[in-house]
């Protein structure tokens, strides 16, 4: 039987998330659960999954989900795990999840060279396969990180998260360079995860309200320091990939610009929201990575 390891990046965990924790230890080998700097302020609730038998890592500084992920990850590998599950704090998978993937992953010929296994749905939503394999697997070009099962050679050959990113497209990143490997990403079908996604906002175009046929038009709301980091790693990614993939790059761009609009345009904090954009567009233009600079995040933040 092949050894299965979770890894789940925590921050600020609350106490849901020992619920989810319970449920994931069910069906791996083990759990390595990285908390990325919370404190103090985490010490209940990550020794309550102390006491679910996990192995709980805690970062002394808040490195992001990429090097938490990492954290884990290498941790993992050195344990023997030839299978890496990973996701979010915030992610509920249902009972047979990891056994369906693992289904799907012995249902892969070595034609397809299947690397990673994903949700068929996220929230009920599908992932919809852009291609077939040969024996009739779902394949998409990318999937969002929580709920990966990872095969051991994947990082073995294509290498861990890229930390450069910190947060935001870690996911997509690590997609396109597996895919770039030779590597396929399937979806387990029927699986379906529950996942937040993000706070959805009414639109209020400079603080005015507008209606459709069914109410408030909404929009997924990102905070003034995650957009940042969405708009600075989205034009890296552009950069890195335009010549490989030319319509994958068209589409972030196009795909980007609304939500980048509707941040900037519609409360609340319309004028972080706008330096955000700015500053991250400058900063991806000229490639600068790693953890926001200090000042801008206090600005980004502050209450």
């Amino acid at each position: 039987m092949p050894r299965v390891i979770a890894v789940v990046p925590t921050y600020h965990p609350d106490h849901d998330v020992v619920a989810h924790m319970r449920a994931l230890r069910a069906q791996v080998d083990r759990l390595i659960v990285v908390d990325d700097g919370s404190g103090p302020a985490a010490d209940g609730v990550l020794a309550e999954i102390e006491g679910l038998e996990a192995s709980v890592v805690r970062l002394g500084r808040n490195r992001g989900i990429a090097g938490a992920l990492n954290a884990g990850v290498r941790e993992a590998l050195a344990d023997g795990a030839d299978f890496v599950v990973t996701t979010d704090q915030d992610t509920d998978l249902p009972a047979d999840y990891v056994a369906d993937c693992l289904a799907t992953f012995r249902a892969a010929n070595p034609v397809t060279r299947l690397g990673i296994v994903c949700a068929d749905r996220v929230n009920g939503q599908p992932s919809l396969p852009t291609w077939t394999s040969p024996e009739g697997l779902g394949l998409v070009p990318e999937a969002i990180q929580s709920g990966f099962v990872v095969a051991r050679e994947v990082f073995e050959r294509a290498g861990l998260f890229d930390e450069r990113l910190v947060i935001d497209c870690v996911d997509t990143e690590y997609c396109i360079r597996v895919r770039d490997r030779g590597f396929r990403i399937a979806i387990a079908r029927g699986t379906d995860i529950a996942h937040e996604l993000g706070e959805m906002v009414p639109f209020r175009p400079f603080g005015l309200r507008r209606r459709n046929r069914t109410g408030a038009f909404e929009y997924q709301y990102h905070s003034p320091f995650r957009q940042y980091y969405i708009v600075r790693n989205n034009i890296d990614l552009v950069y890195r990939t335009a010549r490989r993939h030319p319509r994958w790059a068209a589409a972030v761009v196009k795909r980007q610009i609304g939500p980048a609009l509707d941040a900037v345009t519609s409360g609340p904090q319309r004028w972080r929201h706008l330096v955000a954009t700015v500053v991250g567009g400058v900063h991806g233009f000229f490639r600068i990575r790693g953890p926001i600079p200090a000042g801008l995040r206090r600005y980004l933040t502050r209450s």
